[in-house]
């Protein structure tokens, strides 16, 4: 039981990261960042007009931050919750989950498999 259980936390945690979109402001992220630096290397433009563009890039990354830990947060404490609940239940022991979440051969395995599910809904999407 601690074994589906554990697979359940992962699994729905990789669907709640794609549902929340945690990748896609990762990717926002670090394209903000480079039009920042972009703007401190960009010769045509005077203190003013820099501190003015890193101040909008400032705020966007502080708003990308906040989507990115709220993002996180739902997409683990949910499944998580989920254990608990069940555990409350009688149904399956969340100390057991947590035990079976931690093992390296069971990190090594959803791992692999993660990966190679990811790799052909990359291809089948292509």
């Amino acid at each position: 039981m601690n074994l589906l259980g554990a697979t359940l936390v992962v699994i729905l945690f990789a669907v709640l990261v794609h549902v929340v979109r945690l990748v896609r402001w990762t990717t926002e992220v670090v394209a903000e960042s480079r039009e920042s630096a972009a703007v401190l290397k960009n010769p045509g433009l005077d203190d003013e007009e820099k501190e003015k563009a890193l101040q909008k890039h400032a705020i966007r990354l502080c708003v990308l931050f906040l989507l990115l830990v709220l993002g996180s947060a739902v997409a683990l404490l949910a499944p998580v919750g989920l254990i608990w609940l069940m555990d409350a239940a009688g149904l399956i022991s969340l100390d057991g989950v947590l035990d079976m979440l931690q093992r390296w051969d069971f990190l090594a395995a959803a791992t692999v498999i993660g990966s190679g599910i990811y790799l052909i809904l990359r291809r089948l999407a292509a």
